[in-house]
């Protein structure tokens, strides 16, 4: 029997990790860490053949240098992301060290998308595009014959970016799915209307005189916003004002540069022809505290450590505003904007709140209706287990497929232990 054991990502977002156990072989999907606290999956490295990671967030793959892995895999793009999240990690905390971070570098294996690898002597993966972030993975594992889907964090609609998520899967025994929007509530407007409500947004604020922040991760958010301002600049739309940019946000973006062929079509053929779709960004520094307007882009994209703490104190000015853009989990300086606090506390001084909290969702995760269309367009599983989003939405998802689709079901808690097949 084909045991899972799950370590985090469970009725939360954060901690992702997965634990396989099979006769053979012991594997761990993501490895991630808890954005809020640092947090880490409760789990003993010495025994795990393997750790397949989905993606370069924090959340999926943050914790592995803390560990002693023989093995990891994931994709090149990745592997060079996952190194800057590594650093940023270890200059915002002590969870581990530079030498812990050249260990894991030297364990991984690179798996180009579809490139079928026995990843143990009784599972063969393949990764397919996710559509989330450059080199985003769903994996598609053959585990002793019985094959399971892990989705990870899925974009089913194509971006400015990126191509929507792979759906042409073979036969599926299980999907492990993501739900961070999985309720009814979490219908999203399209993408264009967000776009606008962005842009809106950001002019606002400009011609006030203003200074727009916007938090964001190093890696996918990031880039889809700066093409989205950088396209509207352009076209005359919205008033050029200098982009600041800070965290490793230079670094990932140009590495979006270096993998044209994982983007979308357009993108990929833009940057080819030497047309750079980022326009030009200016690395963060004293200037963007200056009187004139300016776009401030800036990790974390919980505004829970990195250089937009710095920013804060901009918020002390009410022409000045704050745009998150994505989710924000519990105990995060982003929640409590979201929640509408009237004073932050990043460093030991509180700083009073007037300037204006804006939350729009541009996210890159899909939203309730993309999972349910997610799920109609690939083969229909025996069993859908569903994590990574809080425990409303992963109930909520579950009910969703259990009902609608007619696929049985759940939503483990941290701990559970689950057969993975039936």
């Amino acid at each position: 029997m084909t045991i899972a054991k799950f370590h985090g990502g469970c009725h939360q977002i954060g901690k992702s990790c997965v634990e396989i156990n099979t006769k053979k072989s012991k594997i761990l999907i993501d490895c991630g860490m808890d954005p809020s606290d640092n947090g880490l999956p409760d789990i003993k490295d010495s025994d795990v053949d393997a750790v397949l990671v989905s993606h370069a967030h924090l959340d999926h793959c943050g914790a592995i240098p803390y560990f002693n892995f023989k093995k990891i895999y994931c994709n090149p793009p990745t592997a060079d992301l996952m190194y800057n999240v590594w650093k940023d990690t270890v200059s915002l905390s002590k969870t581990y060290r530079e030498e812990d971070i050249k260990k894991s570098m030297d364990v991984i294996k690179t798996v180009n998308y579809r490139e079928e690898k026995q990843v143990t002597p009784d599972i063969k993966m393949k990764m397919y595009d996710a559509g989330h972030i450059l080199g985003s993975s769903s994996l598609y594992l053959d585990i002793d014959g019985k094959k399971l889907l892990y989705t990870g964090d899925i974009n089913e609609i194509e971006t400015r970016t990126l191509r929507a998520a792979d759906t042409d899967f073979d036969e599926i025994d299980t999907i492990i799915i993501e739900s961070t929007y999985g309720s009814p509530l979490d219908i999203k407007p399209a993408r264009k209307v967000l776009e606008k409500q962005l842009i809106d947004e950001i002019s606002e604020t400009i011609e006030n005189g203003g200074k727009v922040i916007i938090p964001v991760f190093a890696v996918g958010r990031s880039q889809e916003i700066i093409v989205v301002i950088n396209n509207y600049m352009k076209s005359g739309a919205l008033k050029e004002v200098p982009i600041y940019i800070n965290g490793s946000l230079t670094h990932t973006t140009g590495m979006y540069m270096g993998y044209s062929d994982w983007l979308n079509p357009k993108i990929k053929n833009a940057i080819e022809n030497r047309i750079n779709p980022f326009g030009n960004l200016i690395k963060g520094g004293d200037e963007a505290f200056s009187k004139e307007p300016c776009i401030i882009i800036s990790t974390s994209g919980m505004v829970q450590g990195g250089p937009v703490l710095q920013y804060l104190s901009l918020l002390k000015n009410p022409r000045n505003k704050i745009i998150l853009t994505g989710y924000q989990a519990e105990g995060t300086i982003g929640r409590s904007l979201e929640e509408g606090a009237t004073e932050v506390k990043p460093f030991k001084r509180a700083i009073p709140v007037n300037g204006k909290v804006v939350k729009i969702e541009f996210s890159a995760h899909a939203d309730y209706n993309s999972l349910l269309r997610f799920m109609k367009k690939i083969p229909q599983p025996s069993k859908a287990i569903v994590m990574h989003g809080e425990r409303y939405q992963a109930l909520s998802l579950a009910m969703t497929i259990w009902k609608t689709l007619k696929i049985p079901a759940l939503a483990p808690s941290i701990g559970s232990v689950l057969p993975l097949f039936d």
